[in-house]
């Protein structure tokens, strides 16, 4: 890896110039947390690319070609460990590929279901001491990048014509809810996460959709990629693996409670913290994850910290708990994948039963929306977040999904207006992209 600095960038003009290039992708960042959220980056001009259609066998073996450490020839500027080499995502409906999952109630179409580009060269930006890198493969990846990167011309971002937004019936989501709680009452489940979908006919610039959304929420782990035929648009806080290759850490951020967060309410946390059923949804998840990352580390290293944190986001508190362990040294990317996904945030406990009951209830496959987004880093490493606030553009269309973990305590109009309040991020997004 070869890293060479540069003067500092205006991050948004930036990623503007470089919007319409070839695979651009936006890794963004806000804050200056060395733990997540120290780095923005922005790329273009992918050399590889790998896509998994629904229906293979086994989705995660294709990231046994990714997960090799690159060698270190420049020690200057951001560790490999955090620099992107694979940038992409893995769709939610993953899970359904495998036929021995059984027959899911929803036809998929052949769209990736795990998409990955290999990027050269990229641009980081540090928000701990606002210095920004070119770092890529070697010496000359790094100035052929700076070199397209000097002379790109702004394009022209044609603002978006949103059409009328439809969403999911409230009165059939909160029947779906009645019947989780049917479920979680005869034993099946302890817990499941339920969702409702909004959609619009769509044309323009999914990026100036992407930046009206960023507008609304600022978070550590949004992305913007221009994957072809689809937009992918995150604005996500949530932490679902990052694994060290080198140390072995494995650790885990689930996110489960939601509070509105408004000015002058500083009872807000608290009442959060305390609130039966809020703590009760949460802990169920951390427990679920606890198994999961137990299926991957050495015995005796699973340990939660800083449990039941409350963390503020635009218009919302969040519990969050970090849960970590170091993993056997034989783990490879694909077990991890193989042991986490999807979420358990975002799916239930247990989790298959949950996922089951998800695909007998919800009105639509998901598709990306509840997978991960992210990106495979220079060590070998893995950095994904969870795939929730996240818009995708496809055909035409624009699609957005907002849900809620259901435990036994759930009230169902509470849980369908946390939907609502869940979607302000693009409901308010498109609203400010409309014409007076």
């Amino acid at each position: 890896m070869w890293a060479e600095r540069i003067a500092p960038v205006d991050e948004l003009a930036s990623a503007r110039s470089l919007s319409e290039e070839l695979g651009f992708a936006w890794l963004d960042s806000h804050r200056s947390d060395p733990r997540d959220g120290r780095y923005s980056f922005l790329a273009a001009w992918p050399e590889e690319e790998i896509r998994v259609a629904f229906g293979a066998a086994s989705p995660f073996s294709s990231l046994e070609k990714v997960g090799q450490p690159t060698e270190t020839v420049n020690l200057e500027g951001p560790k490999p460990s955090a620099v992107p080499q694979w940038i992409g995502y893995i769709a939610y409906d993953a899970f359904w590929s495998s036929p021995v999952r059984g027959a899911p109630r929803f036809k998929r179409s052949k769209d990736p279901i795990v998409f990955l580009r290999r990027y050269p060269a990229l641009l980081a930006i540090d928000h701990l001491d606002g210095n920004a890198w070119i770092v890529g493969d070697d010496e000359g990846a790094c100035k052929g990048f700076r070199k397209r990167l000097e002379h790109d011309q702004k394009p022209k971002i044609i603002r978006p014509a949103v059409g009328p937004l439809q969403v999911d019936d409230a009165v059939q989501h909160r029947s779906a809810i009645v019947q989780a709680l049917d479920y979680i009452a005869r034993g099946d489940v302890y817990e499941v996460n339920l969702a409702r979908r909004w959609a619009a006919k769509f044309e323009g610039s999914a990026f100036a959709l992407w930046q009206a959304m960023r507008d609304a929420s600022r978070v550590p782990l949004g992305m913007f990629l221009d994957a072809g035929e689809r937009a992918v648009l995150a604005c996500t806080m949530e932490r679902f693996v990052r694994w060290h290759a080198e140390s072995r850490t494995l650790v885990t951020r689930p996110i489960k409670g939601t509070i509105r967060r408004e000015a002058g309410d500083d009872d807000a946390p608290k009442r959060l913290r305390t609130d039966p059923k809020e703590r009760a949804e949460h802990s169920m998840i951390v427990d679920l994850m606890r198994n999961d990352l137990g299926r991957v580390a050495e015995t005796g290293s699973v340990s939660v910290d800083a449990p039941l944190a409350v963390e503020p986001f635009t218009g919302l508190y969040h519990l969050v708990s970090t849960v970590s362990c170091v993993t056997r040294p034989e783990v490879t990317l694909p077990a991890i994948l193989q042991a986490t996904f999807p979420p358990g945030s975002i799916t239930g406990a247990p989790k298959i039963r949950a996922l089951e009951i998800i695909e007998e209830l919800e009105q639509h496959p998901r598709g990306v929306y509840c997978g991960a987004v992210g990106f495979v880093d220079r060590d070998g490493g893995l950095s994904l977040a969870v795939a929730i606030r996240t818009a995708t553009v496809q055909a035409g269309e624009v699609h957005y999904w907002a849900g809620g973990g259901i435990v036994e305590a759930s009230d169902p109009d509470r849980e369908v207006a946390e939907t609502d309040l869940k979607a302000r991020v693009f409901t308010d997004a498109v609203a400010s992209l409309r014409w007076p």
